[in-house]
């Protein structure tokens, strides 16, 4: 009993770790800004030194990672080009724009785009629990944008740059449950981020040269993205997932929302406004209830996964 709740609280750490890593990130793109660097620089700093460090440790520890079939790199590539580097791309971008209170809660509509996609391209039913979620989901983000209150040109560039991101990103999650059924989580991480750090040294081209290289702090800013907002957190979650299981890791993963508020406040002097609490707070309810299942629902869940991995 005392080692089912010693394993209990190692799974509660590692995700309330991998929320606090991954809301940190938010705050590290804005530091980045300040130093002078654009959106484009912060995420190929970001890419190129965690793809680096999962490029080594592939190399020496999981080298079966790299036997993929063609198919399943096909989706990889669209995995890292749209939902990676897309996703990071236009959040940074969104950043310029927008509080981070905002920008993230604008990226936290994924789930209810997900939940859309399902509906809309494989006809699945939507359950009354569900629609409640889409619904508070909507209004919270809606609410907290400041769209019905007026917002000026800068602000609704930002609002349009989020909602894209948070399109980029559901995209991502739905490549993802067809990537996971044939590689590993490991795998797909590292071949998203390859994909992303290589299209990048293609699109920047000769301007890799105009990245503050001597600049200690490009290379503090870099690391820290790469590693404590990015792979660390990862290795987290799936530490969590082991101890607790992906149903109450999901749940407990919502903590990255409130978090990234906490860290806007304490290191930007960000604070949130009453809409943006409010819509913060219904944003947060709706992500539970859709990430809130039933042992029922989740091992039939798991069964399915294993079915796919099998055939």
């Amino acid at each position: 009993m005392r080692n089912e709740q010693k394993r209990g609280l190692q799974g509660v750490g590692a995700i309330l770790g991998a929320g606090t890593g991954y809301a940190l990130m938010s705050i590290l793109v804005k530091e980045a800004f300040r130093l002078g660097l654009d959106p484009f620089q912060v995420i190929a700093l970001q890419s190129w030194i965690a793809s680096i460090i999962l490029l080594i440790y592939a190399a020496c520890f999981a080298r079966e990672i790299f036997k993929v079939s063609l198919q399943t790199l096909w989706l990889l590539t669209f995995q890292g080009l749209v939902g990676v580097l897309g996703t990071s791309l236009l959040y940074a971008y969104s950043l310029k724009f927008l509080s981070v209170s905002v920008a993230i809660l604008l990226l936290y509509l994924y789930p209810a785009l997900v939940l859309a996609a399902g509906v809309i391209i494989w006809h699945k039913r939507v359950n009354r629990q569900e629609m409640a979620a889409f619904l508070l989901t909507f209004a919270g983000t809606t609410l907290a944008s400041g769209i019905l209150s007026g917002v000026n040109a800068v602000a609704l560039i930002g609002i349009v740059l989020g909602l894209t991101a948070a399109m980029a990103y559901a995209s991502f999650n739905i490549a993802g449950e067809f990537v996971l059924a044939k590689v590993s989580p490991l795998a797909a991480m590292c071949f998203t981020q390859w994909v992303c750090g290589i299209a990048l040294l293609v699109i920047m081209n000769n301007k890799i040269l105009n990245i503050p290289w001597q600049n200690i702090q490009t290379w503090k800013i870099g690391f820290l993205l790469a590693t404590v907002a990015s792979i660390i957190p990862f290795y987290l979650i799936l530490f969590g997932i082991k101890r607790l299981g992906a149903n109450q890791a999901s749940i407990l993963s919502t903590f990255e929302l409130p978090m990234t508020f906490i860290l806007a406040a304490i290191f930007l002097n960000e604070f949130p406004s009453g809409d943006q609490l409010a819509g913060g707070g219904l944003v947060l309810v709706g992500i539970l209830l859709l990430n809130w299942r039933s042992k029922s629902e989740q091992r039939n869940e798991e069964e399915a996964l294993y079915q796919e991995r099998s055939d």
